[in-house]
């Protein structure tokens, strides 16, 4: 190729992107700018293609596998603006219209892709914020339609269309389009290899006596919380049992209850929240607003200033950090580092010993973090726990911190030090990379935690 070409095309390329911003605020100043060469063409429709493969590849995610056959399903508006470009041309005698809504077109989506994009991941990320993203299915829409909508406006206005012709336009290149993402909605550039983990489809939960049986238990749960005594320090246990599927979360929440009811002396304040059919007519069970109110019960009954919360999450975690409820039928939203914060705010409880059994679990620490917190996870910000097996009695971290740890120990820190060691020697030796669980602690915290423990540990009375 020309050493001269180069620098054109690029140039070219400028030139209809920057025709493309004016084009999405419905400006005939596009026109002057836009280049549609045959060449440039090709470039802004490899452009968009790329955005589009982007796209798919922050939805789908790692691992995953490229499908040419995409590449013709996505090619299909430019076709279409094509045409609408040689509707322009015959009608008007112009030859430079041939390219250019497609040209143009083109530009703008490559541009609009890119913001949809940044919004995907950052929505993954828990980056928007929460009254938002509700529009953001919406915002997408939006989006589709606008270039759409621009180069109609933009090139009939220019050719000095009448209104109803302008209106006629837009409602058939509408039409196509919308015809084209419903035919080809699952069409992807990119997708997903990642095994997909088969869950279970039937529950008790969809049993009637079960479903009204619900509200009763959580009510009888909270009401067994018993008041604060003044003249001493109390600890209050809540355990959350988060995923339905498998009984290893089950069996530690109540494990882990029974030995602070016992060890600990929390009998009477402690209260489960467990997702499974071998308790759901027993205990209520674990959503957001059932913890919720679990907390603001909690937080009556206890010293607020005084007491302690010994808050403990078991279940499968995620990458953006979610730790995840779930019981089918139900569509249960995810526990995020920001709502458990912000329930433990509204909860007015000040000392919080949050224990979090998930895999990236530690990446609740920095939104969790008060002076008069103590957070341990079971895993740091980038890794996986491990032992959540269906038949497993508890997770690694469950049965060297728990079951092990502080059935002996006489202080959370001692105890973590001592999981911390069973837990890499257990995963190095069968061949895992290492969890790295967690330990942070606030000045307060860290400062009041020794004389906290003589209340919590019976031996050091």
């Amino acid at each position: 190729m020309n050493k001269a070409v180069v620098p054109l095309l690029l140039s070219d390329l400028a030139r209809n992107l920057w025709a493309a911003c004016h084009l999405l605020v419905f400006r005939r100043s596009a026109l002057r700018w836009l280049a549609p060469t045959p060449g440039n063409f090709l470039l802004l429709l490899a452009l968009s293609l790329a955005v589009s493969f982007l796209f798919d590849f922050v939805s789908e995610g790692w691992p995953g596998q490229w499908s040419p056959a995409g590449v013709a399903v996505y090619v299909l508006p430019a076709f279409v603006l094509l045409v609408f470009g040689q509707i322009l041309a015959t009608r008007h005698g112009l030859w430079r219209l041939g390219l250019a809504p497609a040209s143009v077109w083109l530009a703008a989506d490559a541009l609009l892709g890119l913001a949809q994009s940044l919004l995907l991941f950052a929505g993954d990320h828990n980056l928007v914020p929460q009254g938002i993203a509700g529009y953001i299915p919406l915002l997408y829409t939006v989006l589709y339609a606008w270039p759409i909508l621009a180069v109609v406006f933009v090139f009939t206005r220019a050719l000095t269309w009448p209104w109803w012709e302008r209106g006629v336009a837009f409602a058939v290149l509408l039409g196509v389009f919308a015809a084209w993402i419903l035919t080809f909605s699952d069409e992807r550039l990119w997708y997903s290899t990642a095994p997909e983990e088969t869950l279970p489809s039937t529950s008790r939960l969809v049993e009637e006596e079960v479903w009204y049986a619900q509200p009763r238990l959580l009510e009888r749960a909270l009401a067994g919380v018993q008041q604060e005594r003044s003249d001493r320090v109390d600890w209050y246990f809540i355990g959350v049992g988060g995923a339905f599927y498998q009984n290893v979360f089950r069996h530690e929440t109540e494990t882990v209850r029974a030995l602070f009811d016992t060890r600990f002396g929390t009998s009477g304040r402690s209260l489960v929240l467990i997702n499974n059919d071998e308790t759901v007519m027993r205990q209520p069970i674990a959503t957001r607003e059932s913890i919720l109110r679990a907390l603001k019960t909690v937080a009556g009954r206890m010293d607020r200033e005084k007491d302690v919360l010994f808050l403990f999450l078991t279940s499968h975690g995620s990458e953006d950090h979610q730790i995840e409820l779930s019981y089918w039928p139900l569509e249960l939203a995810g526990i995020t580092p920001e709502w458990l914060r912000q329930a433990l705010d509204e909860s007015g409880i000040r000392r919080r010993v949050i224990v979090l059994s998930a895999c990236y679990s530690g990446g609740f620490i920095p939104v969790l973090k008060t002076p008069d917190t103590l957070v341990i996870t079971a895993a740091d910000t980038e890794r996986t726990s491990f032992g959540c097996l269906d038949d497993a009695e508890l997770t690694y971290f469950g049965r060297a911190f728990f079951d092990e740890a502080m059935r002996r120990k006489h202080s959370l820190e001692a105890s973590f030090e001592t999981a911390l060691l069973a837990i890499r020697e257990r995963e190095q030796a069968e061949g895992f990379e290492s969890s790295e669980p967690q330990w942070w602690i606030g000045e307060r915290m860290a400062t009041e935690l020794p004389a906290l423990e003589r209340s919590l540990f019976p031996e050091q009375r």
